[in-house]
């Protein structure tokens, strides 16, 4: 057997009757003799690793399976574990007072990992101490399931086993905080029940090895609960919800992605052949799918197994979401998190974040001398009708001011600012706004439908018959830049230089950026002004430049409306952000909520709720032209208020009433094109591709301090083949 068994997904079993059919028919692959050879040729000690391995129940089978199965069966009951519960209780409690105590707080460091470390060594019966050392340990040591690791692996793994089942309780411990025993002691008493070659510390050291992926999957559950609409996180917090959906957060959410089986000889299983030594993928993600599917249940699931190896940790598992989850909803119901910081790790066989940072509360406060961070959304509000009290960044006078300090040539970067509508005032800003919003607003946008509707098309046909793609550069990317390009007007003599310098346009939006920055995006943006030119669509639809040349705003030259639009331009890759942030999340949630993507009618109605949760830009910015109370803050002339739209939308009702596009004057001239692409964008590609599946966590962020921007987006687009059923 080699790791290219997980080449072809193809391959996969996916169905589920065939798939509980393989779990009991088939065996688990089997590292001993693959230990040993490793240890004999190579001279070195895998002696806790081989004990380890031998002492697990995936290792048993026939009547010492059953016996060990038969006799850990109470104690992982329901009332079996009951005792436990006011101990997984208060640690839940505790674990969110460090979380709320955290810095930089981040639900896997501060949360999940504690938590784990609190609750399963206690009930296994394990002196093991709360530090990220030891965790560390049981996360190398949990890679022992995964066939032919290298040898560098193997001595890790081993070294990790000797150093947890030195932390194994003494037989004379009568530590029993629940009032009951511990799983070691437990099977201390049975041990004339046990096989007699079973080992109970390297049994138990096991069992915390594979508890482990409870808390993940706990991690997963809460990436996804909070990566979805805000009514998810809220309704977790509901008395009883966890009770009634720990098993679909089991089945949505697993750690698991696979499971491996190996035929002892050659057989034959619903109809289908296996030859010895035959290696079979279980899909786990896929059969939950279908299962729900098939039974019309949202709590069908195969993520513990099925069979006689089925893990015995079930319900464990869901007693632990059944309590961690409500008590952190209720204790921080206004839990952001910051999507382009959450981390994961990923192999064959399972997923799991391993950072997932967060903000706490929506309370604004002051992060400096002169910045405030606005996180509530009236005080914010408040800020953004203030059109008198708060003003958008004054540019245009920082930039005069710095150029005659410095004296340096600003002016490309002068001319710059004052036609970026994000940094004007006055009349110059109601004449150009005025223009735009007979050209980009609500009611005139749909003449372009036919211009948009053909790009997808040709993007789509772009994607036919690939095995796999990259959403943003192949998808998200070019829609933005050809839509927005016809739209604007952009046109000039070398498109390619064009397009290479143009991502360096975003670097506009930030609006205190360092003397060095500044001086090479004043650069980039002369560079590309030099070479604009006019597009004449004949008889087409004129673009925004040629209508806005036709008939200019006062106080608007040829070159400075060349401006506009290339600020435009650059304000346009938000779009493609945006976009691809949507499409990330639709991939990741389960495929039967991917599936309503494809309706047209299910991406309008909640159209507002995911631009909410996924827009792009970070931050608003608005300055304080006088001293002024905002909320719980008081801030002084030029203290600038920055709003913090994450967390902000997330006060929102299905996203109605979000901040994504600002509001009032300097509300976003190109919300309007951006609803309209992404409408029409998203059900479009999974009505083409609708077993479009993401690349487990492969995806890359750019790294943006003002905006979360995917980098990369791989999916496939593969047709599963017919399976035997």
């Amino acid at each position: 057997m080699t790791r290219g068994i997980w080449a072809d997904k193809a391959d996969f079993v996916t169905e589920p009757a065939m798939a509980a059919a393989v779990l009991r028919g088939l065996d688990l692959p089997r590292i001993d003799s693959y230990l040993d050879e490793v240890a004999r040729r190579g001279d070195i000690d895998l002696d806790a690793l081989r004990r380890l391995s031998a002492n697990t129940l995936v290792s048993m089978s026939g009547a010492d399976h059953l016996r060990t199965r038969k006799v850990i069966a109470p104690f992982f009951s329901r009332s079996g574990l009951r005792p436990w519960l006011d101990g997984i209780s208060q640690s839940c409690l505790t674990a969110c007072d460090g979380l709320a105590n955290a810095s930089d707080p981040d639900l896997v460091r501060d949360f999940t990992l504690p938590l784990f470390l609190a609750v399963m060594p206690e009930i296994l019966g394990l002196h093991l101490p709360p530090t990220r050392e030891a965790f560390e340990a049981v996360e190398t040591a949990q890679r022992l399931t995964e066939p032919y690791l290298s040898v560098t692996t193997l001595k890790a793994l081993n070294a990790a086993a000797a150093s947890l089942v030195a932390t194994c309780a003494v037989e004379c411990d009568a530590r029993k905080a629940a009032g009951a025993p511990t799983l070691l002691e437990f099977m201390r008493a049975r041990r004339d029940e046990l096989p007699a070659d079973l080992d109970p510390e390297y049994f138990v050291v096991g069992l915390l090895v594979g508890s482990n992926s409870a808390t993940q999957s706990l991690a997963f559950a809460l990436h996804g609960l909070l990566s979805g609409p805000v009514s998810w996180w809220h309704e977790a917090a509901e008395s009883g919800w966890a009770l009634e959906n720990s098993g679909e957060l089991l089945g949505h959410y697993q750690s698991t992605r696979t499971l491996v089986r190996v035929a002892g000889q050659n057989t034959e299983i619903e109809g289908c052949p296996f030859r010895e030594g035959q290696h079979t993928i279980i899909d786990i993600v896929a059969v939950n799918s279908k299962l729900r599917q098939k039974h019309n249940q949202r709590d069908a699931h195969m993520s513990f197994g099925s069979g006689p190896h089925k893990c015995p940790g079930l319900f464990l598992s869901e007693l632990l979401f059944e309590s961690a989850v409500p008590v952190l909803a209720r204790r921080f119901p206004n839990l952001t998190l910051k999507p382009d910081e959450c981390r994961f790790v990923v192999t064959p066989m399972m997923q799991a974040p391993t950072a997932l940072p967060c903000d706490l509360g929506k309370t604004s406060r002051r992060i400096s001398q002169r910045l405030c961070d606005i996180r509530d959304m009236n005080t914010a509000r408040g800020i953004l009708s203030a059109q008198d009290a708060f003003r958008t960044p004054p540019m245009e006078s920082h930039l005069r001011a710095l150029a005659q300090a410095s004296d340096r040539d600003l002016g490309p970067a002068i001319h710059i600012a004052r036609n970026a509508m994000f940094f004007m005032e006055g009349d110059r800003h109601v004449a150009l706004r005025d223009a735009l919003q007979g050209l980009l607003g609500a009611s005139s946008i749909s003449k372009w439908t036919p211009v948009i509707d053909r790009l997808v098309t040709g993007l789509l046909d772009s994607l036919a018959n690939r095995r796999r793609v990259d959403l943003v550069r192949d998808f998200s990317d070019p829609l933005r830049e050809k839509a927005m390009m016809r739209i604007l007007g952009i046109s000039c003599g070398d498109m390619d230089r064009f397009t290479v310098i143009a991502p360096r346009f975003q670097e506009v939006l930030e609006p205190w950026l360092s003397f060095r920055d500044l001086q090479n995006v004043q650069s980039v943006f002369a560079e590309a002004l030099s070479f604009m030119t006019v597009p004449d669509n004949g008889q087409d639809m004129p673009s925004v430049l040629e209508s806005l040349l036709a008939d200019p705003p006062e106080g608007f030259d040829e070159n400075d409306l060349k401006a506009v639009v290339l600020v435009l331009y650059g304000a346009s890759f938000n779009l493609s952000h945006t976009l691809s942030n949507a499409l990330k999340w639709v991939l990741n949630c389960p495929p039967e909520v991917r599936a309503m993507a494809a309706d047209l009618d299910w991406l309008g109605a909640n159209l507002e709720d995911l631009i909410a949760r996924c827009s792009a830009p970070k931050f608003i910015y608005r300055v304080a032209g006088e001293a002024t109370q905002a909320g719980p803050l008081k801030l002084n002339r030029g203290d600038t208020a920055r709003l913090n739209l994450r967390v902000l939308n997330r006060q929102t009702k299905d996203g109605r009433g979000h901040v994504s596009f600002g509001q009032g004057l300097h509300r976003c001239m190109g919300a309007a094109v951006s609803r309209h692409v992404i409408k029409h964008a998203i059900p479009a590609l999974f009505q083409r591709f609708p077993d479009l599946e993401p690349v487990a966590q492969m995806h890359l962020y750019h790294p943006m301090s003002q905006t979360v921007a995917l980098a990369t987006l791989p999916c496939d687009t593969f047709k599963e083949k017919a399976q035997h059923v």
